[in-house]
Parts: structure tokens; sequence; C-alpha cells
């Protein structure tokens, strides 16, 4: 049968109008616009006069060129980081937490440990101080709420999906999906849902209580857990004739091996084996020196947990150096804060002593380093010996290869490489979900995939940022470094309420929603959706004039 196209004339009586001086930018409009016609718009911040606040002033071309940042555009899940500040300025907290927690399942354990990207972008700390502490405002939310129950998922489809691994690409991916209606069912061979969440970062980083409680919503919700399951790629040609689909999200398990001379022996330990042992709770003790190879934030983490363990000296060595060194500069300046001696631009040559006792490790400088391939080029003669009573390895872990072969599945999360960040895992977890039942409906539309690029703001929304300089930031709260390697305790101070508002008043309110009046049909579903109230208003199309009259 030809197929037949139908077009639709509507009169329309009214159209949106978005005020940009009372948008927060959280989104929630342009997510639920059937016609697309609401999109971001970046004001302009003016920052010429040389002594307009503490940052250089710019020209006119990187004024203008600024407005094609924001904070909106860098968070991995596509959520709006101004929008749920705004909304908690307004007083609407709840909405601010449920703004996060629609995409997020997790915003407690990420107000803790997500790397921020967003604060990398934050205008404010380009243009006037530091950026807005917007991972600070996310952990006040998620702990604000953690007893707020999720919304129990709805039953909607005869259709039932598999997720291989409970760690935060698995979890978000189940989160999407119980969303959409679909039965799911996570399979973890641990005993506990969480993944490396649990078992990998140490608890002076991540309030472990709240983790569990926040990871317990889910099932609360609905989604149904199988622990002590292990899955292999045998099981799964078995398993796609029970399941509808399958995504496989088991993360990168495995170690990577430092084959060089001495390996093996006693004292000798992979970060994440070691990790898991102390989180839990084996008792595990060290003494002396220890060092630490490599210079990803799961090395960082190691080397203060060691000095918590017992350790007097603690040294990481890694190959790359400066800003090539992959660790956070925050996660470097923490940890030199402790103690934490690091000894950049080196690569190990070999243990020293014998298999059953290590004396310490060999290095020489290195140079022409590949940031891809890490291949490098040693400098001759300028080799040097660092006494060590342990060694921990930490150069990153690997996915399990025999996934590699295995067809009919969806991966996500560290096992398809890249970016190896929780977020980034979450992301990966949530893009798989929106995939899956993008294909079970037979649908293009891929909304995590749309344009999420920026406009540039109508000229009588600038923004003055010297007008904000009143409110000077105060920094974060942590325990004292001497006392802090005492425990396990975290080490970050939380805000609290008069904190939290203080800090969301330093937002110098860049972006906004704009409504193309051509494209809208008038038919107010952002007026309803908006989080905040005061934003959408409708306004009366003029009618045109019979034509001779």
């Amino acid at each position: 049968m030809e197929k037949t196209t139908i077009t639709l004339q509507m009169d329309k009586s009214a159209v949106s109008l978005i005020d940009g001086y009372n948008c927060v930018n959280c989104g929630k409009c342009e997510d639920f616009c059937p016609v697309a016609a609401i999109e971001e718009r970046q004001k302009e911040v003016c920052h010429l006069c040389p002594d307009c606040t503490e940052r250089k002033a710019l020209t006119v071309q990187q004024v203008y060129d600024l407005r094609l940042e924001s904070c909106t555009l860098e968070c991995p899940l596509g959520i709006s980081p101004q929008g749920y500040i705004g909304l908690t300025k307004a007083d609407k907290l709840k909405e601010a937490y449920n703004l996060v927690a629609e995409k997020n399942p997790l915003p407690t354990i990420c107000g803790y440990i997500c790397h921020r990207p967003c604060e990398k972008v934050c205008k404010r700390g380009t243009l006037v101080d530091e950026p807005l502490q917007i991972r600070a405002l996310k952990r006040y939310l998620g702990e604000t709420f953690i007893d707020l129950p999720l919304t129990p998922y709805p039953e909607i489809h005869d259709l039932h999906i598999a997720i291989i691994g409970a760690g935060p690409a698995g979890l978000t991916a189940a989160h999407g999906l119980a969303q959409k209606g679909y039965k799911v069912t996570v399979f973890d061979q641990a005993g506990e849902a969480g993944g490396m969440l649990i078992r990998g970062i140490p608890d002076f980083r991540l309030d472990k209580e709240l983790a569990c409680l926040e990871i317990l919503k889910l099932e609360e919700a609905g989604v149904n857990f199988e622990f002590g399951y292990k899955v292999s790629p045998s099981n799964i040609e078995g398993m796609l004739k029970k399941y509808d689909k399958i995504i496989v999200a088991t993360g990168a398990q495995v170690p990577k091996t430092l084959p060089i001379e001495g390996w093996r022996g006693q004292n000798r330990f992979f970060a994440m084996n070691l990790m898991e042992k102390v989180n839990a709770g084996f008792g595990v003790k060290l003494s002396g020196s220890v060092v630490i190879i490599g210079g990803g934030s799961v090395a960082m983490d190691t080397a203060r947990a060691a000095l918590r363990l017992g350790a007097e000296q603690v040294t990481v060595i890694c190959l790359e150096s400066g800003e090539d060194i992959p660790a956070h500069n925050w996660e470097i300046e923490e940890a030199k804060e402790e103690g934490v001696a690091l000894i950049e631009g080196v690569s190990p040559l070999r243990f020293l002593g014998d298999v059953s006792k290590l004396e310490g490790v060999e290095y020489a400088e290195i140079k022409n380093l590949d940031l891809k391939t890490l291949k490098f080029d040693l400098v001759a003669g300028s080799e040097s010996k660092l006494a060590a009573d342990y060694v921990i390895v930490a150069t990153g872990q690997r996915s399990d290869h025999e996934w590699k072969d295995v067809k009919g599945v969806i991966f996500a999360g560290d096992i398809l490489g890249g970016e190896c960040s929780v977020i980034d895992a979450m992301a990966s977890g949530r893009a798989a979900a929106i995939a899956i039942d993008n294909e079970l409906m037979g649908r293009d539309y891929l909304d995590f995939e749309v344009d999420r690029e920026i406009g540039l703001g109508e000229r009588k929304y600038k923004v003055y940022p010297a007008k904000k300089l009143e409110l000077q930031f105060e920094g974060l709260n942590t325990i004292d470094p001497a006392s802090r390697i005492e425990s396990f305790e975290v080490v970050e101070i939380g805000l609290d309420d008069d904190e939290a508002i203080l800090e969301t008043e330093r937002c110098l309110g860049c972006g906004y929603r704009y409504v193309d009046a051509e494209t809208c049909l008038g038919c107010g579903v952002c007026l309803k959706v908006c989080p905040k109230g005061d934003v959408v208003s409708m306004v009366a199309v003029p009618k045109q004039g019979k034509e001779g009259s």
C-alpha cells in the first residue's frame, strides 16, 4: 500500500514567550517541545574593562567567542548545572533534585566523586574569581533528598532487558530503561550493586552508606537484581532466548600487568585488588616506604589510602609530566597536602630485591613520550633507585577480552574503553538504554543525540560580572591534612543550607531558553513543565486581516 502523507495546518492563537531574566536554563521546556521550537542561548558576559574583576580583561572577539561555551554542554549525561543551581536559588529544591535525578540515578554519589567537567567552563571562573562549586551543590541536593524515593517505574512493555554488571553504567542503563516501562534485570557476580563505586573508591572520597542508600532506590522503584551470578560469553546465546535485549556493562576489571624484572614476589600489589580488600574490611596494613606506579585517579586514591593504612612515606612515580598527568589537578593537590611525593616523567625499570623481600624500584627519566601509545625513549645515564617496602601498580585496567567477539549485545561503560570516569560510564549506560528503546520501538528519534549547540543571546540580557564581586568564593571546607590521614573519614565537608544558597548567588546566569515563534505550535506544554513557574507566558498572535480589507 502506498504511504499517505498528511499535512496538518494549525491556526495558532498564541505562542510561547520565555523571559530570559527569569529563566534558569534547565532545559525542561526544550525536552518536551514537540516541534523543537526551543533552543539554548548564551548571554554576552561583558569583561572588556581591565579593572572589572580579578581576571584579565578580554578582547571584544573573546567576549563574543565565550558565548559558545556553557556548563550545560559539558555534562556527559546532558543535565543542565545552571538549571539545578537556579532552581535551588529560587527555593525550588525538590525540583532541582528531580532535574538531576531524572537522567542521573546517582546524584549523591556524583556529588562526591564526579570529576566536574562543567566547572572547567564556568564563566564565573573564567571572568571573575573561581568557578561555582557545582559538584558540591549536587551533593547538597542529593543528601537533602537521600530519603526521597524514586517514582515507581511504570510497567508499559512486555519486554525484558538483561543488564550484566551493576556498576555505574549498568545502573544508569537500568534506570533509563525502567523509566520507559521495560522490565529490567541486572546481574552481578558480587553480593551487592555498585561495582567499583563500592569496592574500588576509598571511603575518604565517598560516603558508602549514602551510596548504598541511593543505589537501593532503584531496586525499590522496580529494577530487579540478581547477585552472585557470573555471566560469561558462553551464557549469552541462551540468555538471548529469554531476554529481548542484553547490555554488557562489566567494566574494566582486569589489571594491566607491568612485565618488568622482579615483578613476581611478596609485597607487590595491583591497586584495584588492594583497594577491594581495603573496602571489604580485610584489615590491610602497610608500613615503611610505599611506591605507587601510575599517574591516574586510582594511583592518587591508592597513595592516599596507603598513608591511612600505616605507610610512613608514599611516593608516586609516573610516565607523564605536568598537565599530561591523567589524575585531575585537585586530586594531585590533595595527595600532596597529605604528604604524598610525586616523581614525574620516569619509567620503572626493575624491582630490586628477591621474591621473598622487596627492597625498592629502579627507574629512569624518559623523553619523547607518546600519550596515545605510551611509547617513549629512556634518557641514558638517568637511572635512580627508590627504596620501597611495598609497590602498588596502578597503571590501569582492561576489559575481559573474551567479550570482544560476542554478538547480539550492546556494550556500555569502561568495557568500551575511552574515558574511564564514573560520569562517562553513566553517560554510556544512558546512551545504551536509549539505543535499545529506539530499536525496540522502531523509531529514529534519539533524544540523547539531539543537537546541543547553543545560540547567541539577545543584547538586552547582557551580564556585567562586576556586580557579582561582593560574593567572593570562600572555598570548600576539608578536614585538616594532618588529621585526615589518621582515618578514612570523608575529607570534603559538604555545604550546609546557608552555604549552598550563598553559592548559588555567585552564578552569573549565563544561559536561557528561547522560543522560535514561527515554529512554535502554541500548545503550551513548555508552560506546564517549567519547574520554576515564572518563566513562560503565552502571547497572543496578531490576527491577519483578509486580503483587500
